[in-house]
């Protein structure tokens, strides 16, 4: 009986780790560290500096799922260490690959928590991706998941799991890495408009924004932008308080049912006041004509200031039927931290009505093209002094025009993502993963720390 209770824990020992190290279609091997309670069976101890690396071990009692977990524990903290697996792959497919770690007494996971994936041809360093896209799971844990694409004509792939320049403990289970359907286009028909309205009336000015919503909405657009101030521009009205000036008024009246008849959304500058309180905001309607959301303009001139304009003090996020969009408006772009908020914040297109830049088109070109650079994100500005602008988030110009009364358009892929050389980087990185990952959120503050961050789906805010 005794003989026959080994050997039936034998076979079920044997069976259990192949399982583990073939579930479905997961390339890992042990990817819940189940293999040996001692040490990570298939995975490599590393780390630049020997004496520096952290405690790791295999953890019996903390762990996400099945009998162990792998834990790395620091009391350095200037400690830096790593395990590392490498598995083969085709070049030039897409994985999906995802983790599962938990976090205790660490100063900052952006920081501190690190996920790469390196790309190998042959022995050759041919690119890199970071896993960034963070998500609060059960029990305390987190998860972290990105689709990735292999570099062509990449070989295999070295998972690297990362703990550094801190003190606490990290655990780690569930790691997988499969292969999936490539990341489809996510297409859009952004519009924008470069329109100085003559006045001398306001409603001369809203009949002729019409036309050009009329040309938007025929041509296709799913959404337009138009600039700020324009209901009073050359009327002498300004900021005044007047019934154009407000939500109810007559040209956001007009916007909403262009809006509805077009199925478009539109962004738009307005001049709002509600009782005595005036606001510089930014504006925008659904497709079925309702207001969907208002921004109101965080950075304020002298000029505004004096006419009784009061600032707003967030960044919301907005969701439409194509992705989540941001808004800011004129002098707003001047500051980096509100876009870089806002794209913090999820917003994968950020839309800028602007006045004008005194600075003229050189330095609004430039501001524009950093904002999207700098953040992985498409930039859209409607301006009635300079140049309206479509620009992708590599910081080129898709379309631009300074002519009266003109709409540009451009079809955005809101999944466009590419890799781009790096100086200090080996290989090739990927922008949207790189800057969200190397940032130093620990010191910046809540503005940089895209995992602790309110929640962009839920549109909640970040403060200044």
């Amino acid at each position: 009986m005794k003989k026959s209770t080994t050997y039936f824990q034998i076979v079920l020992t044997v069976f259990l780790l192949i399982l583990e190290t073939a579930t479905a279609n997961n390339i890992v091997l042990n990817p819940g560290f189940e293999a040996s309670p001692n040490l990570p069976t298939n995975w490599t101890i590393s780390g630049p500096v020997a004496t520096m690396q952290p405690v790791t071990s295999i953890d019996n009692y903390i762990r996400y799922s099945g009998s162990f977990a792998l834990k790395m524990e620091s009391t350095n903290p200037n400690a830096h260490g790593r395990v590392v697996q490498t598995v083969p792959i085709s070049g030039g497919l897409t994985y999906l690959f995802s983790a599962r770690f938990l976090a205790k007494d660490v100063g900052s996971i952006d920081k501190s928590v690190m996920i790469k994936i390196t790309w190998y041809k042959g022995t050759e360093n041919v690119g890199y991706n970071y896993i960034y896209d963070i998500t609060d799971d059960s029990k305390g844990w987190l998860f972290a998941s990105n689709k990735i694409k292999a570099v062509a004509g990449a070989t295999a792939a070295e998972i690297s799991l990362e703990f550094r320049w801190s003190t606490g403990t990290v655990w780690w289970d569930d790691i997988s890495m499969e292969t999936c359907p490539d990341v489809p286009a996510r297409n859009v028909k952004v519009g924008t408009v470069y329109f100085v309205p003559p006045g001398p009336t306001v409603e001369n000015n809203i009949g002729l924004m019409g036309k050009l919503l009329d040309e938007a909405g025929t041509s296709g657009c799913r959404i337009v932008c138009l600039p700020e101030g324009w209901t009073t521009s050359n009327t002498g009205l300004g900021m005044k308080k007047i019934e154009v000036n407000s939500l109810e008024g007559s040209a956001s009246n007009m916007m909403a049912k262009k809006a509805k008849q077009y199925s478009m959304y539109i962004v738009s500058g307005l001049y709002s006041w509600v009782g005595d309180t005036l606001s510089n905001v930014a504006v925008l309607y659904d497709r079925q004509g309702k207001i969907q959301a208002v921004y109101k303009k965080v950075e304020l001139p002298d000029n505004e200031a004096e006419e009784g304009a009061v600032p707003g003090n967030s960044f919301p996020v907005f969701t439409t039927d194509f992705g989540k969009i941001g808004m800011l408006i004129c002098w707003d772009y001047a500051f980096p931290e509100v876009s870089r908020a806002l794209a913090l914040n999820g917003a994968e297109i950020l839309f800028c009505p602007t006045a004008g830049d005194i600075r003229g088109t050189d330095g609004n070109k430039i501001i524009s093209r950093s904002r999207a650079l700098d953040n992985g994100v498409y930039f859209v500005t409607s301006i009635n002094a300079g140049h309206s602008m479509i620009i992708n988030p590599g910081g080129d110009i898709l379309e631009e025009s300074g002519k009266q009364g003109t709409l540009i358009t451009a079809t955005l892929d809101l999944n466009y993502n590419p890799p781009w050389d790096w100086l200090g980087n080996i290989g090739r990185g990927v922008w949207k993963g790189v800057w969200r990952k190397d940032r130093r959120s620990d010191i910046f503050g809540i503005l940089g720390n895209y995992k602790t961050s309110p929640d962009p789906t839920n549109e909640k805010v970040i403060g200044k």
